[in-house]
């Protein structure tokens, strides 16, 4: 039995604190295999945080400590926000106040640059990936040998590497290690994942590089089993299906909908859907079973652009989705990257009039694609000359098509000015966070965007 304290570093909470899943599902994994694990969450301890986990270092002097890292940045050009030097304070603190433990980092930013972090912060071992298999293969070697004696196939340097059939998915997460009441009251909802993988290419998408490309799907009796669960154990009654993509399989959405039908759980619910293969019938199903709101990644609504992002549907599709959400009463955000690649100014403003046409509850609209090794978007700009590989790091670049980059974070003030439900990250539009905590403070659950008046 190993001495784990699992580190949670993520601080970003707009425009919610999200609890950490993936931090707890290798948390349940590691106390399922035996282990005595600790958790530490840093979402709620500003600039506290290092002083806090100084504490609870001192206090349990674990043999190994886990670092999981969310997000490399807030990913919001121009104004794009880096969180390394507040991992860099963690790991300082870990460093200092338990110099006997082995640090271990992961999580889905250290995935995406596993060799650039390990360099930066200096980690013992790094776990990329699907971490519940490989972070407990790791314990049991550390717990026998006190080093890594015999690596796993896939593993380079000091990283382990998922290979097939050995990743898990079968552990509840730890929901009690965290603060979950207060996740709910000041976040507005539970996070569930349902399957993992997708298998859709969109041009600039990191999830088949996370979860692979490869759909595993839970079967939707367990699901509403944990939703039971947590309702009853919790008090939690608005839940966040994180799916990359919660349609796809149609067949499993469908499945899980009937389920919570049938077992009558009382509860509300928004996912992730994407346009593509999306029906009015399942748009009815889901809201019989208590859906209330729908988050379309719809990213263009311009046939070339949507063509450039690779996406799976065409322009008619998210008007026709768009139209049943209206007719069947689910509020819907359609999420929008405006700058990609082959953007110009006439398809901005086919996107923008498209998406003005679909009268959806809000959009959301990022400027630019952040650029990650191993994307589509990243190779081409290699390929053409524009940067080379080893630029692109945790420090975030963006693509941002010169055709519109000067005048695009004005044209989007004036027109997020104009509509007030359309919310700008990276200019700050449409976020106010005192008005956020404040419809929290009342008990208001779901997306805040929930809350925009459609114009």
């Amino acid at each position: 039995m190993v001495d784990v304290l699992l580190v949670s570093a993520n601080q970003e909470r707009l425009p919610d604190p999200v609890p950490p899943l993936g931090a707890m599902y290798v948390a349940a994994a590691a106390r399922e295999a035996g282990h005595r694990v600790h958790f530490y969450d840093a979402c709620f301890a500003g600039a506290r945080a290092a002083q806090e986990l100084t504490a609870r270092l001192e206090e349990i002097k674990p043999r190994v400590v886990g670092l999981s890292i969310r997000n490399v940045d807030n990913v919001a050009w121009p104004h794009a926000t880096s969180y390394l030097p507040h991992y860099r304070a963690l790991v300082a603190a870990i460093r200092a106040a338990a110099p006997q433990a082995t640090l271990v980092m992961g999580g889905s930013a250290f995935t995406l640059f596993p060799e650039a972090f390990m360099a930066d912060l200096g980690a013992d071992y790094g776990v990329a990936g699907e971490a519940e298999a490989l972070f407990v293969e790791l314990l049991s070697q550390l717990e026998r040998h006190g080093r890594l004696e015999r690596p796993p196939p896939g593993t380079r340097g000091n990283v382990l590497y998922p290979s097939p059939g050995l990743a898990r998915f079968d552990v509840r997460p730890a929901r009690d290690m965290v603060q979950l009441e207060r996740y709910y009251r000041e976040g507005g909802s539970a996070n569930l994942q349902t399957k993992r993988g997708c298998v859709y290419r969109c041009s600039y998408c990191t999830y088949p590089l996370l979860e692979g490309s490869k759909v595993r799907a839970r079967e939707p009796g367990q699901v509403v089993d944990e939703i039971e669960e947590v309702k009853q154990r919790h008090g939690i009654g608005f839940f966040f299906f994180v799916d990359n993509v919660f349609n796809s399989p149609t067949s499993h959405a469908v499945a899980i909908a009937e389920e919570l039908i049938r077992r009558k759980t009382g509860i509300a619910w928004t996912a992730y859907l994407s346009p593509a293969g999306c029906t009015r019938e399942l748009l009815e199903l889901m809201a019989r079973s208590g859906c209330q709101s729908i988050d379309f990644g719809t990213d263009a609504v311009s046939a070339a652009m949507l063509a450039s992002y690779r996406k799976a549907f065409a322009v008619q599709d998210v008007l026709d989705v768009s139209r049943w959400c209206r007719e069947v009463g689910l509020m819907f955000n359609h999420s929008l990257i405006l700058g990609g690649p082959g953007e110009t100014w006439d398809t901005v403003k086919e996107t923008v009039a498209n998406t003005l046409e679909s009268k959806p509850t809000s959009v959301i609209a990022v400027m630019g694609v952040r650029l990650y090794r191993g994307v589509a978007a990243a190779e081409k700009a290699i390929a053409e000359g524009h940067l080379t590989a080893e630029q692109i790091g945790l420090d975030p670049i963006f693509h941002v098509e010169e055709a519109v980059r000067e005048g695009l974070p004005a044209y989007l003030e004036a027109l997020a000015g104009q509509h007030r439900n359309w919310v700008v990250p990276g200019l700050k539009k449409g976020i106010n966070q005192r008005l956020f905590d404040r419809m929290r403070a009342r008990g208001v659950k779901g997306p805040l965007w929930q809350l925009l008046e459609p114009t």
